[in-house]
């Protein structure tokens, strides 16, 4: 069976991991007031952090249509495809997946199925690429799932933002009883995708160094009980050099991690604001795939 992988654009996959792995990607529409604008087509990453400094209105998050998901079916379709895995944005963010999950059993003339990854960006990228990979190794996608099942209970997802107003106005914050005091300028408030890919409040600290530290020492919690290889990602939202300083002490603390660094794109900025830093971690996809290859050929 020849199977497809989409994504959202809000994934962040670079071209050459478009490319290489044969994904599919569908761009994701952000509102400005009543002006939409969809990621990577009209609106790059710092044309939409620019925007974010000038426009009085806080921007919110809209969706890729079923008439629109239906076209790129149709093009898998006729591209000799036999089976689609869409992988998304987490639901606890954003409506489309479970709108897709309803629509996909009226999809004639291909299986269709629908995985929420829970995270964002760099999490979500990395379970597109393992799956993508997977798919090219042609196994089923009974078994994709499940190695995605596994990745996804293996991920966690951390931010730290300099305000809840953006979390707030879109009514994406779970749980919010505990928002006292993370509004003051002060605070850095540190939020992350619980268990059903929600997002709540973890803490706040009075310094970004202080929030840090605590992000990290939750990391440093989930590698001393690892088993396996672990993948770290430190992203940003328009503050690529603090990432990289930070991507650079992570590599030196934890030599066995492999540490990247990524964007926060204007579908999670939309949320975080700018300014924002996080880690996800997780099991590191590329050993995890290598062990599957040789457990196959035994």
């Amino acid at each position: 069976m020849k199977i497809a992988v989409v994504t959202e654009s809000s994934a962040n996959l670079k071209a050459q991991a478009v490319k290489d792995y044969q994904i599919t990607v569908v761009n994701d529409p952000i509102m400005f007031g009543n002006h939409v604008y969809h990621e990577n087509v009209d609106i790059t990453t710092d044309q939409f952090y620019r925007l974010l400094k000038v426009e009085k209105e806080i921007p919110t998050i809209s969706q890729i249509s079923m008439p629109e998901m239906q076209v790129v079916f149709d093009q898998l379709q006729a591209a000799g495809y036999d089976q689609i895995l869409v992988i998304g944005l987490s639901s606890g963010i954003s409506g489309w997946i479970n709108n897709l999950k309803t629509y996909a059993p009226s999809v004639d003339g291909i299986d269709v199925r629908v995985f929420d990854s829970r995270t964002a960006c760099a999490g979500t990228a990395n379970m597109v690429k393992l799956a993508a990979a997977m798919a090219l190794a042609d196994y089923t996608l009974d078994e994709i799932i499940a190695q995605l099942t596994r990745l996804r209970a293996a991920t966690t997802t951390v931010l730290i933002v300099n305000s809840m107003r953006h979390l707030v106005k879109n009514g994406r914050i779970y749980n919010n009883s505990s928002l006292a005091g993370t509004m003051v300028l002060r605070n850095k408030p540190i939020i992350m995708f619980n268990g059903h890919g929600k997002i709540q409040l973890l803490g706040k600290e009075r310094t970004l160094k202080n929030a840090q530290q605590a992000v990290q020492d939750e990391f440093s919690q989930f590698v001393m009980n690892s088993q396996l290889p672990v993948r770290l990602d430190v992203i940003s939202a328009n503050d690529a050099q603090i990432a990289e300083d930070w991507a650079s002490e992570l590599r030196y603390q934890f030599p066995a991690v492999r540490v990247k660094t990524g964007v926060i794109g204007p579908v999670l900025g939309v949320l975080t604001g700018d300014h924002a830093l996080g880690m996800i971690w997780s099991l590191d996809w590329k050993p995890l795939l290598t062990t599957l290859n040789q457990e196959q050929k035994q």
